[in-house]
């Protein structure tokens, strides 16, 4: 697996830092945000090889801002990350065209293996 750019917009200080660990031992580059708004000013600024998404966020939504992800990078992979599976934001990021869902608690090596899937 090569290195990765890897944006990871979670609300949760620590699944950010869960990803920045983790992922950082493997060469991958890890950039965070908290909410929708600030992480769609950091990626006009940045392309990543994937995304990892919460849809419940503070202020904008996981919709809106995979809206708004979808305007910056709409070739990009968003993986969208949920403890609420059958919640109608999920619906809505699906119909926007997500890679893949992550169920919250989810390990690394579920990440990991997104990552392997992916043909970056």
């Amino acid at each position: 697996m090569g290195r990765k750019n890897v944006f990871v917009i979670d609300d949760e200080l620590q699944v950010q830092n869960l990803f920045s660990e983790a992922l950082s031992r493997h060469g991958h580059i890890v950039s965070c945000a908290s909410d929708g708004e600030s992480a769609i000013n950091k990626l006009e600024g940045v392309k990543p090889d994937v995304i990892f998404l919460d849809l419940k966020l503070p202020g904008m939504n996981g919709v809106q801002t995979l809206e708004g992800i979808r305007k910056l990078h709409p070739k990009v992979p968003v993986v969208i990350i949920t403890a609420y599976p059958r919640d109608s934001l999920v619906d809505g990021a699906m119909r926007l065209g997500v890679f893949a869902c992550l169920v919250k608690p989810f390990s690394m090596m579920d990440v990991n293996t997104i990552l392997e899937t992916m043909d970056l």
